[in-house]
């Protein structure tokens, strides 16, 4: 296979009928290319061109040589044009993962807007609660992801999110005073939670644990694993929750569901980024500077690499 190298330059001169004008076209001499053809030609042990004064033409050799190899050329230049873009960021697979509010709620519009740019890029999209996702991305199997509590390991503060209690407007809360419940009037109502390894989950009996309300107090009639459950639950009303304001955005604006304010507590988090440098391939990369663009909190991957790197 010590031929293979010269190949290109065959294919040039069988193209352009010239060694001369093959050379120009590669930039080389005229001897380096007739190099190149009498190495093909002791290789295989007959002549692949008829040398003319007006230039050369392939012998009968020279044509079985580039019908037989015209396929390599082709897998060749698709396989310079891919890397090429996978370099450039153009093309490429990804995948990443994220807990159900980001996966439902932020990312499928970032993501439709990302692909729009970069139509050659085909995204594998992961989803699971906060904790899974967690284990995935310490696995290895996850280059990026997204949860919803402070991990112990490098991440990056992404995108604001606060906890809301929902209900439907017609569902009974007699202990409403002036529009708010207090934080104890909730263990008298029957409520709907995510499972617990939810990061919502997590971060609701935290604060309510602080405001003096343990979870073995709490009324809890239902879990479940979806978000669309939990609002469906809650528009039957089964009951009352706690839930992403990312997930009830239109509820609240429809009226199909309505924001219960409870009495000096704000339930807020943070969704968090977890990579592991470097990003390859660079459309990972390009996607986490979108992810940026779309942050609250300054984020700056060249920083950051430069941070991971101690320089």
């Amino acid at each position: 296979m010590h031929f293979l190298p010269s190949l290109p330059i065959f294919w040039l001169v069988a193209e352009e009928g010239s060694f001369s004008a093959a050379a120009k076209k590669l930039d080389l001499t005229q001897p380096t290319v007739s190099f190149h053809i009498d190495h093909l030609e002791k290789e295989f042990g007959c002549p692949l061109f008829v040398r003319t004064a007006k230039g050369v033409t392939l012998t009968v050799y020279g044509k079985a040589l580039l019908e037989k190899t015209h396929s390599l050329q082709t897998i060749l230049d698709e396989t310079y044009s891919h890397i090429r873009q996978l370099v450039a960021g153009d093309a490429g697979h990804i995948t990443i993962g994220a807990s159900t509010i980001p996966a439902e709620y932020i990312l499928p519009e970032i993501l439709a807007g990302f692909l729009a740019q970069y139509p050659d890029v085909r995204i594998s999209l992961q989803t699971g609660d906060s904790s899974v996702i967690l284990r995935k991305f310490q696995a290895g199997s996850l280059p990026l992801a997204i949860i919803g509590f402070q991990p112990e390991v490098h991440h990056y503060p992404l995108w604001r999110d606060d906890l809301v209690l929902v209900a439907h407007p017609d569902f009974p809360l007699p202990h409403l005073i002036d529009g708010q419940l207090t934080v104890t009037d909730i263990v008298h109502y029957p409520l709907i939670l995510r499972e617990a390894a939810s990061g919502t989950r997590q971060t609701l009996l935290s604060v309510l644990s602080r405001g003096g309300v343990s979870w073995e107090n709490l009324k809890i009639i239902m879990e479940t694993s979806g978000n669309e459950s939990v609002k469906r639950a809650v528009m039957g009303q089964a009951g009352i929750s706690f839930i992403s304001r990312w997930a009830v955005v239109r509820e609240l604006a429809e009226g199909s569901l309505r924001n219960i304010p409870v009495r000096n507590i704000k339930i807020d988090r943070t969704f968090y980024a977890l990579w592991n440098p470097p990003l390859w391939p660079t459309c990972l990369e390009n996607l986490w500077q979108a992810l940026c663009l779309t942050s609250p909190f300054q984020c700056s991957p060249e920083a950051e690499r430069s941070a991971s790197s101690g320089t």
